[in-house]
């Protein structure tokens, strides 16, 4: 199968205009006729996931997290960045990422967190956009079957993400939970959009102080799952994706979490 056969596919359900303008997503290194001989599927492209491509032979690595954010101004051994790419083109593998659309995107990784892994049901998109004919956005906020607590919900993310522990900030006012914000990644800054929802906590990952301080002083609960945490489920996205359409090899490494608890 053709790369470009592969891009087509994925792009038609996550185009690239479904991302934030900040974001690169798409074919990062890479021919677009490449044949595909075998799929690395990882959050992040590390060292050790290069290795794990080399050592597999997948010659096309899927990532969430895009290698390349910046303009580089040359490719060299120099930079870490530089070092990966110049590893990656002399062993022909190629790059693809998916960031920001998979995120946003209907059946996305929101989609996929909320109702997938966790079992909630009829998502709605808390921060809404609509382009080219398609609704997409930020997070997804779910009204729950079953009124939990706080730590009833943490419990449940917990078992299901694999989790030793996390990080609560609790509403100065206790609360029952009937309605629940989630934003896999970084999605502190919503709380206030989720409050306006009717959500009563946000999960998501990377909460600030200052972030976790005003939400608490204004009766709203954050759960800080981890950015990492909440997001290497990106693999069993895309391996059930690919898998319904296309018979191809695919391995899963993700080289993390980066934070370790002592």
């Amino acid at each position: 199968m053709k790369l470009s056969k592969l891009i087509s596919f994925l792009e038609d359900k996550f185009p690239a205009f479904l991302s934030e303008e900040w974001d690169n997503v798409g074919l990062l290194v890479g021919k677009r006729d490449l044949k595909i001989n075998g799929i690395l599927l990882s959050l992040d492209i590390t060292e050790k996931v290069i290795d794990k491509a080399i050592e597999c032979g997948a010659n096309l690595i899927i990532t969430h997290h895009p290698m390349i954010f910046k303009p580089m101004k040359n490719i060299t051994t120099d930079s870490l960045t530089g070092k990966k790419i110049i590893r990656l083109i002399e062993n022909g593998i190629s790059v693809y990422s998916m960031h920001t659309n998979l995120d946003s995107g209907k059946n996305g990784l929101n989609d996929f967190l909320g109702e997938n892994i966790l079992g909630f049901k009829n998502g709605k998109i808390l921060d809404s956009i609509e382009k080219n004919g398609r609704e997409f956005g930020i997070g997804r906020v779910y009204k729950l079957e079953n009124i939990l607590t706080i730590e009833n919900l943490s419990q449940l993310l917990k078992e299901k993400l694999k989790l030793n522990s996390i990080n609560i900030v609790k509403s100065n006012e206790e609360k029952e939970i009937k309605k629940v914000a989630l934003i896999s990644g970084a999605g502190a800054s919503y709380w206030r959009k989720a409050k306006k929802l009717g959500a009563q906590v946000l999960i998501t990952g990377d909460v600030k102080y200052h972030e976790a301080m005003d939400a608490k002083e204004e009766n709203f609960s954050l759960i800080d799952i981890g950015h990492f945490e909440s997001e290497w489920i990106f693999s069993n996205l895309l391996e059930d994706l690919i898998k319904k359409e296309f018979e191809i090899d695919i391995k899963i490494f993700n080289d993390g979490p980066v934070f370790e608890k002592m």
